[in-house]
């Protein structure tokens, strides 16, 4: 076993379990709480940024805030020998990159499911907490052994206060701003121009984004670079086939939700996840939602059967 960063009283470093661009996340074990615990430490260069380390640590803010069983709980956060760390629950289960890896696709009424579970976390972190997740992916949703969906890394998350004015989608040059914060394959049309007003729309975009991954095994625009794929989510003319085409079983209802969920126009789109909610629950009882509006550009494509 590699040795453990830094040394917290009451807890015991078990071994690594993960590495990201700015951290690594350790499985411990936590005297007080008398459970695994999972400690997320800040690497010792990413500290020389304020902003890294502010974002750091509002996700742990955030976390330990929310309380809901769908969204990974946090502990205390602190600073030892120059490294930033926060203590969260261990979820001990798989994410759905990696059950995509291993399964292609799910079925779309276990994507309901995730769909569900989702929603109903994120509306609960927007109504209590004014929070805005940021980066949905399969990479960031976990099933635990129970069988539970859990949101992770909130480390992207904003907390909206007042609103303000947005930055344009590309630089001097013409090419996407190096700021965007997001997952390419993923993100809103708002994240992309830079919008600072965003809301549970974007997140509800992204979420859309993902369950067409889930259910065709597909992102969106595959075979792009990322320029390419930013430009996609905004363009009015780029859609992603109809996922019928890639899987013939999937129902009308899923695929008018899907569609609804990523509409570029975010005035267009559902306005809160107590909509989604309430869509997914007819397409779960064989039904097929309300139709877009006739000027609203989705980019998932809904063909007429």
């Amino acid at each position: 076993m590699s040795a453990a960063p830094i040394k917290i009283p009451g807890i015991r470093f078990e071994h690594l379990i993960g590495t990201g661009g700015m951290s690594e996340v350790w499985l411990g074990y936590h005297g007080g709480l008398d459970k695994e615990v999972a400690i997320k430490v800040m690497f010792k260069e990413a500290a020389e940024s304020g902003e890294d380390v502010r974002q750091f640590m509002l996700e742990s803010r955030v976390m330990e805030r929310i309380n809901h069983q769908g969204i990974v709980h946090s502990y205390e956060a602190d600073c030892r020998d120059g490294r930033y760390y926060f203590v969260m629950d261990y979820v001990d289960g798989y994410t759905f990159a990696l059950l995509l890896a291993r399964k292609q696709r799910i079925p779309e009424e276990d994507a309901l499911v995730v769909l569900d579970s989702v929603a109903d976390a994120l509306a609960y972190a927007w109504r209590e907490c004014r929070v805005i997740h940021c980066d949905l992916k399969p990479d960031n949703l976990m099933a635990d052994g129970d069988g539970l969906v859990k949101i992770m890394d909130l480390g992207l998350c904003q907390i909206m206060g007042s609103g303000g004015a947005g930055s344009p989608l590309t630089g001097p040059d013409g090419n996407p701003k190096d700021t965007i914060t997001g997952t390419p394959a993923y993100m809103s049309p708002e994240q992309i121009y830079g919008e600072k007003d965003i809301d549970p729309r974007a997140d509800i975009y992204c979420m859309g984004a993902t369950l067409y991954h889930l259910v065709t095994g597909r992102i969106l625009f595959p075979m792009l670079s990322n320029d390419e794929m930013l430009r996609a989510h905004v363009e009015a003319g780029s859609a992603a086939p109809d996922p019928r085409t890639i899987v013939p079983t999937i129902s009308a209802g899923f695929v008018r939700l899907l569609a609804k969920m990523c509409v570029k126009d975010r005035a267009q789109r559902y306005a809160s996840w107590e909509e989604v909610l309430e869509d997914s629950r007819t397409v779960q009882a064989g039904g097929v939602p309300a139709p877009l509006p006739e000027t609203a550009a989705s980019s998932i494509k809904e063909e007429k059967k």
